[in-house]
């Protein structure tokens, strides 16, 4: 067991994995709700950071990735909606333009679309690890731009099977990366949670059975650990936390929250297309999809946003790590996830992979108050702006490769030019309902969206009056000559 495994198990009392409860949403009637209290990760070794740090230009930078997390749910987590979308610049309009894991990352480390960078799915040969090419990821731009740069968490699917056994792309200073404990199982994805090895700098760690420890925890400590002995450096600082993905699992010190016997809850979700009841207007693999029971919605639902407690303890753990060090006027958070989640909108259960909002738009935040006033910002970003933003934050060039954006000036001045349209993209998948959903190719704008799939079928949407994305307008002659604008832009797109 290496020495932070040791340090949460011994010195802190609070953590710990889920159990078979995770299925479990009996509520339990108390006369006093169970109070929730922020758990604050420390290190033993915080100091301040150095004068020369504090005088040298370069901002640190911090990227926060969560896992399938539903746009609306940061609303749920009270250091993200408090401190991150108050203070920071809660962009309304980010996307992800693969909604699919592995795509989706791999867009994030290298400023490309999937098209380009051809991780397609999650499983080789289509995608995984094994398809992509690290050799050139803003994590290698900034290590030659001097900064120190850590990994902890979640990378790629299917980095298991990457040779060698624990392997280490480039560019990482410091590396601390999920593998799955056993691959034969059906169920790996709950190892990530509680029953699952790491790649410790290629050197593998075990955290199962008496030694396991809650995965968003341990990458907590890490995270607040590397800030402080960071500190007199320029670093960049990436937690990928497997939360909220499916199971859905929680640290136990939140397993009375959204229940009746804590004191935070939550409505059952309901927005207008919630079980859509017409779809006869949706392309044919919605029509024929067998719609998952509203109940098993609504538990996982729950079960999403107690899972995400875990997570908002890590944002305000690394936050006090920062305000500790003296860095906080000298670090810039960034905020995302890897893409959305319908929760029953237009039928599809829980899901990924479609063209609709709640599979692409995903929670969008950079949080930095000492250089880029609070707002709330409606430009088009994603993804793939990520890289570009990275490199261009620590000096150093952006490769002519990238396809995205850099934010930087559009945090500087939100009047800045800016693109008026986005490219969403979709291959299927290897199993589930992304495996039901042609590919498709999309584009978005700030108030349209129009839809090709390889069948033939088409959607149109009018975001300014039907945000729901309820009246496919596809082949309205009313609405013919916006139909035929969209697409020849899409196929503009699709070129690039």
């Amino acid at each position: 067991m290496n020495k932070f495994a040791l340090y949460l198990i011994l010195g802190l009392s609070l953590l710990g994995a889920c159990t078979s409860k995770t299925n479990q949403e009996e509520p339990t009637a108390d006369s006093k709700p169970v109070p929730f209290t922020t758990t604050i990760f420390d290190s033993p070794d915080a100091g301040k950071a150095s004068q020369t740090r504090l005088d040298d230009p370069r901002p640190n930078i911090l990227f926060i990735l969560t896992d399938d997390q539903p746009y609306h749910t940061v609303e749920f987590m009270p250091t993200v909606r408090e401190t991150l979308l108050k203070q920071g610049v809660n962009f309304e309009n980010g996307f992800v333009t693969t909604p699919l894991c592995c795509p989706s990352r791999v867009s994030i480390l290298s400023g490309e679309y999937a098209h380009n960078h051809e991780v397609y799915t999650d499983r080789f040969p289509m995608g995984g690890a094994g398809k992509y090419d690290d050799s050139s990821s803003f994590a290698v731009w900034l290590e030659t731009a001097g900064y120190r740069s850590a990994y902890y968490g979640k990378y790629l699917n299917e980095y298991d099977a990457v040779e060698p056994f624990g392997y280490v792309p480039p560019g990482w200073g410091d590396w601390f990366a999920f593998l799955g404990k056993n691959l034969a199982e059906e169920d790996v994805n709950s190892q990530y949670y509680s029953d699952y090895s790491i790649s410790d700098n290629g050197n593998i760690s075990e955290y199962a059975g008496d030694k396991s420890v809650f995965s968003a925890d341990l990458l907590t400590q890490k995270a607040v650990d590397f800030i402080s002995s960071s500190r007199d450096e320029p670093f960049f600082l990436y937690v990928s936390y497997y939360n909220p993905h499916s199971p859905y699992f929680w640290a136990d010190r939140h397993a009375d929250q959204f229940r009746s016997s804590g004191e935070i809850k939550a409505e059952a979700y309901r927005p207008t297309n919630f079980m859509e009841e017409d779809v006869s207007d949706k392309p044919a693999f919605l029509q024929d999809l067998n719609p998952i029971a509203v109940e098993k919605i609504d538990i996982s639902y729950r079960q999403i946003l107690r899972s995400l407690l875990s997570v908002d303890d890590g944002v305000a753990s690394m936050l006090r790590m920062l305000d500790k060090t003296g860095l906080s006027d000298k670090t810039i958070v960034v905020y995302l996830s890897d893409n959305g989640l319908t929760v029953g909108k237009h039928r599809l259960g829980l899901t990924k992979n479609c063209a609709y909002e709640e599979c692409v738009r995903v929670p969008f935040i950079v949080y930095a108050p000492a250089l880029f006033p609070a707002r709330t910002d409606s430009h088009l970003v994603a993804n793939i702006d990520l890289a570009p933003t990275f490199a261009a934050l620590a000096g150093a060039p952006i490769p002519g490769s990238v396809d995205g954006m850099s934010l930087l000036p559009l945090l500087e001045d939100q009047h800045s030019a800016w693109r008026d349209a986005l490219l969403i993209e979709h291959w299927p998948t290897e199993e589930g309902v992304g495996s039901k959903i042609p590919e498709y190719y999309a584009i978005r704008t700030a108030e349209w969206k129009y839809v090709e799939y390889s069948t033939g079928e088409r959607e149109l949407y009018d975001l300014v009056n039907d945000p729901n994305e309820l009246d496919n307008l596809a082949g309205d002659q009313s609405h013919q000559d916006i139909e035929a604008e969209l697409a020849n832009r899409l196929a503009e797109l699709k070129k690039e």
